[in-house]
C-alpha cells in the first residue's frame, strides 16, 4: 500500500494528495446511498471527528491505533492525549483509552524530547516502543507533541493511510497570532458573524465554546492570541479585568496559546489619573512598571501586548513630540523583566489619499535600529489597508535592524464580509512570496518576518479574525476555510493554496470525491473572481464607508478617474515617489510602464483608457470585461453549489445557498456601478455589449422628506451605439409611493431626469435601486444613498444643527454653537459652546453640523411620553465615531464613517422633563451632530 514518508509528505502538501487521498469506498456519497445525511450548525469547525467511512482504511486505523499512550499531566501534552482519545473514539467508533505504559499491540504514543528543531516541532513515526511495533509523537516540547497529535488526526480525518509514516515538521514564523478587534461590550469591529467569542460580560465563566476556540486555534498550529480591539479600551488592564481574565489565559494555555493584550498608550492619564503620557516622563514611566507587574502577577505566561498609535484618533507618542520607538521602548522596558513583548502596529496614515501609502514607510524607515529587543514592528500585507490586491509593503526588508512580522486580515473587511465567498490563501501566498530583493533574489517576505533573514529572534504574524457568536462562527460556512487557511500558512507559508483548501475541505464536509472538488474549485476561484468584479488592475477604494458597498463616485480620489484615464500615480518621476521605496530591481519594475504588472497598474501608474494591457485589451475594455465575466462566474458558483444538494447535510447546505442568492445580487450590483461609472467618464463603448445605464448624480447621499413628495435627479446614459428612448424610476417600498420620468438619449448620450417620490416618515438610511426600461436593451443599475429625516410639521421637535448663518432644512428649527441653554428654552447648550462647520453642499440637513474634539452637553426638554430621539450626524468628509451620552450614560456610538456618508443613531429618552445629551469623540477628533428629531 503506498505510504506517507517526511519526503512524500506535509499534510496539506500536493505530495501528499498523490500518495495519500483514497477514493473508492471513500467517496461514498449521502446522495448515492439515499441516506440523508445528518444537519449539522457547523459549530464544529473542521474538528468534527465523523465516523471514517473507507472501510479498508478504518480497518488499518482500528489496528494501528487501538489505544493512546501518554503520561498523566496537564498542559499542552495532557491536552493533546486527550484529544487524541476523544477524537480517535469518534472516528474509528469505539473507544480509544488513554494508558499509562504499552500494554498490548495498537499503541498510539505520545511523548516529548528535545530537539534541535525547537520546542514546537514534532515527529510522526512508526517504531518499536517496549518491542510493541507502535506509532509515536514525539513533540520537541509540550507544544510539539500537540500539534504533532492534531497533525495525526488531520491524516485520519482526511483518510490518508500510515503504512510508512514519517513525518518531521517545525514551524517557520515564531509568532503566529490570532488577533482580535473585539470590545468589552462584546462588539466587535469588523467582525461580521455576531458578537465577540469571548463573552467578556460572563467572564471568568467559561463555556464549551471557549474550549472549542482554544482547540480550533492550536489545530492548525496558533500559538497566541490578542483578544482585544487595537482601538483599545484601557479597562481591559484595570484590575477587576485581570481577574476575569486569569481562567481565560488558564485554558489557553492548556492548549499552547498565549494571552496578549491591546494597550491603551493613554492608560496612564484614563486609569492612573496622570496628566500625561509622555514616555520620557519619570512617573509615565513608573506608572507602566508597576502596571504590567501587576499584570503579570495575575496571568504570569502573558506573551505581551500589542499598541496602535497615533493613527485613527489613537493617542500615542508623537503628541509629546516623541517617536513611535520611543512608545514602542516605554512597554517594552516595563514588559522584559517578564519575559513580555511589544508589538507595535505600523499602521498610520492621515487619511490622506496622497500620501497614505508612504506614511508608514516614511514614519518607520528612519527609526530601524532603535527599537528594543523584545519590540517587535507589525506591518500590513500592504501599505493601504488589507485592500482586494496591493503590492506587498515596502516596510518588508526595509528594517534589517528591527524586529518585523506581518499582519493579514481573516476577517473580510474589504473582500465581501460574510456574504460573499473570497478565500484568501492566494492572496496571502502572494504577499508571502512576494521577493523583495532586500538582500538580493531570494528575500522573500516569508523569510524576513521569520527572522531568518536578518537573524532576528522575533518574528511571525499576526491575523484579524474572522470569528464571532454565531454559531457557525463565521456566519458564512465557507469563510472558516480562511481561518483554517491562516493558521496553515502562518506555520508553514510554503504550503500550496489547492492542498490547504482540499485539507479543509476534507475535514469539514468528508471525503466524497464530488463534493471536494466542487467546494475546493469553488474556493480557489473565488478571490480572483472577486477581484473581477470589484476592484480592477490593483485599484483602490471603489467602496462606500461600509467597506462593502460599490461606491467609486465617493472615492476619486483614490483611483483618479476622469474623462482621459485612470489610476493612482504613484511614481519616482511624476508621481508620489511611492515606487523608490522598493529595492531594486522592484522599483524599477513599478516604476517603468511597460513592466509593471498589469495586476498592480492602476495602483501605481495613471493611464488613458486605451492603454494596451499585456493581454492586448485596453484597460477599459478589461474593466468592461472583468466585471461581467466575474458577477458571471458567481452565478455558475452558485449552480455549482446547488448541484451538491442531497449530498451535503440540508442546514448547512441551505446557509450556503442563502449567501451565494446574496452573493450574485452584490456581485451584479457591483459590475452595474463599476461598469456604468467607468463607462460615464470615459464614454468609450464597450466593444462586445451595449447597455442603458442610471447612476447616482452627486458624490454623496441625498436628503429626502418623509410625508412629502420630493423629486430624486438621476442620471442616465446610452452605453449603445444607436439612440435609445429610457424610463426610470424608484421601487416600491412600504410606506412610500413614487412616479417615472423618461428622455430620449443618442449614442454615448446623457442626461439628468426628476423622479417623484414621497418617503415614510420615520428617518432611515438606505439605498435605492432605481429601475430603468429601454426596449431591449439591458439596464445596468447603481444605488443612490439616501438620508431620510420627516417633515417637520410631523414631528415634536425638528432641529437642523450647524452654522448660524446656513440653509435650513424647511420645517426646523436651528441649532448653532450661539444657542446656550435658558431656563424655559427648548434646548441650548451648557458648560461652553462647540464649533460649526459649512461644506456648502445642496441638503440642508447635511451640509453643517456642530462639532468639537471636546466633549460638550446640550440640555434638551422633551414633551411628557415616551420618546425615540433620532440623532444623525456624518459629513462630507471621513467622520470618527460619535458618541452619545444620556445623562452621563452611554446611548450610542456611531461607526468611523468614510467621507459622504451619514447615520442615525435612535435611543429612547425620559419624557415630561430635560435631559443632558453629551457629545464626544475618540481623543482628538471631532464628533459630528447634523440634526435632532422627535416624531408626533
Amino acid at each position: 500500500m503506498t505510504g506517507v514518508t517526511r519526503r512524500g509528505f506535509v499534510a496539506g502538501t500536493s505530495a501528499a494528495v498523490a500518495a495519500g487521498w483514497l477514493s473508492g469506498a471513500a467517496g461514498t456519497a449521502w446522495a448515492d446511498t439515499g441516506t440523508p445525511p445528518p444537519d449539522e450548525d457547523g459549530s464544529r469547525l473542521w474538528l468534527r471527528y465523523p465516523l471514517v467511512a473507507d472501510r479498508r482504511l478504518l480497518d488499518e486505523y482500528r489496528r494501528d491505533l487501538r489505544y493512546v499512550v501518554a503520561p498523566d499531566t496537564d498542559g499542552p501534552l495532557g491536552s493533546a492525549a486527550g484529544e487524541l482519545s476523544r477524537a480517535l473514539t469518534s472516528l474509528l467508533g469505539r473507544d480509544v483509552p488513554i494508558r499509562r505504559k504499552v500494554d498490548g499491540a495498537g499503541p498510539l504514543v505520545l511523548r516529548t524530547a528535545a530537539s534541535d528543531a525547537g520546542p514546537e516541532s514534532y515527529t510522526l513515526r512508526r517504531g518499536r516502543v517496549d518491542g510493541t511495533a507502535a506509532v509515536i509523537i514525539t513533540g520537541g516540547a509540550d507544544r510539539g507533541a500537540l500539534y504533532g497529535a492534531f497533525h495525526l488526526l488531520r491524516l485520519v480525518q482526511t483518510h490518508v493511510t500510515l503504512d510508512r509514516l514519517d513525518v518531521a515538521e517545525r514551524p517557520r514564523n515564531p509568532l503566529r497570532l490570532a488577533n482580535h478587534w473585539d470590545n468589552l461590550d462584546g462588539s466587535v469591529e469588523r467582525g461580521y458573524a455576531g458578537r465577540s467569542v469571548f463573552g467578556f460580560a460572563e467572564l471568568p465563566e467559561l463555556t464549551e465554546r471557549h474550549s472549542t476556540y482554544a482547540r480550533a486555534l492550536a489545530s492548525v498550529g496558533l500559538n497566541g492570541t490578542v483578544i482585544n480591539n487595537v482601538n483599545a479600551n484601557a479597562q481591559f488592564i484595570a484590575p477587576e479585568m485581570l481577574f476575569k481574565l486569569q481562567p481565560l489565559a488558564a485554558l489557553l494555555r492548556g492548549w499552547g496559546i498565549s494571552l496578549y493584550l491591546s494597550l491603551n498608550f493613554a492608560s496612564p492619564m484614563i486609569l492612573g489619573g496622570l496628566t500625561t503620557a509622555d514616555p520620557f516622563d519619570a512617573g509615565v514611566k513608573d506608572w507602566w512598571r508597576t502596571k504590567i507587574t501587576e499584570i503579570y502577577r495575575a496571568i504570569p505566561d502573558l506573551g505581551g501586548f500589542l499598541v496602535k498609535a497615533d493613527s485613527e484618533g489613537q493617542p500615542g507618542p508623537i503628541s509629546y513630540g516623541r517617536t513611535h520607538a520611543d512608545g514602542a521602548n516605554l512597554i517594552a522596558e516595563a514588559a522584559a523583566p517578564h519575559g513580555g513583548i511589544v508589538m507595535w502596529r505600523a499602521f498610520v496614515h492621515d487619511f490622506n489619499a496622497l500620501e497614505w501609502s508612504n506614511k508608514a514607510y516614511e514614519t518607520f524607515k528612519p527609526l530601524d535600529g532603535k527599537f528594543a529587543d523584545n519590540a517587535i514592528v507589525q506591518i500590513k500585507n500592504g501599505p493601504i489597508d488589507f485592500q482586494v490586491r496591493e503590492p506587498a509593503h515596502p516596510l518588508f526588508g526595509a528594517l534589517p535592524n528591527t524586529n518585523a512580522m506581518m499582519e493579514l486580515q481573516v476577517t473580510q473587511e474589504y473582500t465581501g464580509q460574510s456574504t460573499h465567498l473570497c478565500y484568501l490563501v492566494p492572496q496571502w501566498q502572494e504577499v508571502y512570496g512576494f521577493d523583495t530583493h532586500a538582500e538580493g533574489s531570494g528575500t522573500t517576505v516569508a523569510k524576513i518576518i521569520s527572522g531568518r533573514t536578518y537573524g532576528r529572534e522575533l518574528g511571525g504574524v499576526a491575523g484579524v479574525m474572522n470569528l464571532g457568536d454565531d454559531t457557525d462562527w463565521t456566519r458564512h460556512q465557507l469563510a472558516a476555510a480562511n481561518t483554517h487557511g491562516y493558521g496553515r500558512l502562518a506555520w508553514n507559508p510554503g504550503l500550496k493554496a489547492r492542498d490547504i483548501a482540499e485539507e479543509w475541505t476534507r475535514q469539514t464536509f468528508g471525503n466524497d470525491q464530488r463534493e471536494v472538488a466542487v467546494i475546493t474549485g469553488l474556493l480557489l476561484g473565488s478571490w480572483q473572481t472577486y477581484l473581477d468584479y470589484t476592484n480592477p488592475l490593483g485599484v483602490s477604494f471603489l467602496i462606500k464607508g461600509d467597506h462593502f458597498t460599490p461606491s467609486p463616485q465617493t472615492n476619486t480620489g483614490w483611483h483618479q478617474a476622469d474623462a482621459e484615464g485612470t489610476g493612482f500615480d504613484r511614481t519616482v518621476a511624476t508621481g508620489n515617489g511611492f515606487t523608490g521605496f522598493y529595492h531594486r530591481p522592484v522599483s524599477d519594475r513599478f516604476e517603468n510602464l511597460s513592466d509593471c504588472p498589469d495586476e498592480l497598474l492602476l495602483f501605481l501608474h495613471h493611464v488613458p483608457y486605451g492603454h494596451r494591457l499585456k493581454s492586448g485589451k485596453t484597460v477599459i475594455q478589461h474593466v468592461y470585461d472583468s466585471h461581467f465575466d466575474g458577477a458571471a462566474e458567481v452565478g455558475r458558483m452558485r449552480d455549482r453549489w446547488r448541484e451538491l444538494r442531497g449530498r451535503i447535510d440540508a442546514k448547512r447546505w441551505a446557509d450556503t445557498a442563502e449567501r451565494f442568492d446574496r452573493h450574485r445580487e452584490q456581485a451584479i450590483l457591483w459590475r452595474d456601478t463599476i461598469a456604468g461609472y467607468y463607462f460615464a467618464a470615459s464614454r468609450v463603448l464597450d466593444e462586445r455589449r451595449s447597455w442603458v445605464q442610471v447612476t447616482p448624480t452627486g458624490n454623496a447621499a441625498i436628503c429626502l422628506i418623509g410625508g412629502r413628495e420630493n423629486l430624486v435627479r438621476l442620471s442616465l446614459a446610452n452605453a449603445s451605439a444607436a439612440e435609445a428612448e429610457l424610463v426610470a424610476g424608484l421601487p416600491e417600498r412600504d410606506g412610500w409611493t413614487s412616479g417615472t420620468a423618461g428622455l430620449v438619449l443618442p449614442s454615448k448620450g446623457d442626461g439628468t431626469v426628476d423622479v417623484p417620490v414621497t418617503p415614510s416618515l420615520p428617518p432611515q438610511v438606505l439605498t435605492l435601486r432605481p429601475t430603468l426600461r429601454s426596449g431591449d436593451l439591458p439596464a445596468l443599475i447603481a444605488e443612490q444613498p439616501v438620508i431620510t429625516a420627516p417633515a417637520g410639521e410631523h414631528c415634536l421637535l425638528a432641529v437642523d444643527a450647524g452654522s448660524a448663518s446656513s440653509p435650513l432644512l424647511d420645517g426646523y428649527r436651528r441649532l448653532s454653537p450661539a444657542d446656550a441653554w435658558a431656563d424655559g428654552a427648548a434646548y441650548g447648550w451648557v458648560g461652553g459652546a462647540p464649533q460649526s462647520r459649512d461644506r456648502n453642499i445642496a441638503a440642508p440637513l447635511l451640509r453643517d453640523f456642530v462639532n468639537d474634539t471636546r466633549a460638550r452637553a446640550l440640555r434638551l426638554t422633551v414633551p411628557a411620553g415616551d420618546h425615540e430621539l433620532h440623532v444623525l450626524v456624518g459629513d462630507v468628509h471621513d467622520s470618527f465615531p460619535t458618541t452619545v451620552k444620556v445623562d452621563g450614560k452611554v446611548a450610542a456610538v456611531s461607526e468611523f464613517l468614510l467621507g459622504g456618508s451619514f447615520t442615525w443613531l435612535n435611543f429612547a429618552v425620559p419624557g415630561g422633563r430635560t435631559v443632558e445629551l453629551e457629545f464626544s469623540s475618540v481623543p482628538g477628533q471631532h464628533w459630528h451632530l447634523n440634526g435632532l428629531v422627535i416624531l408626533s
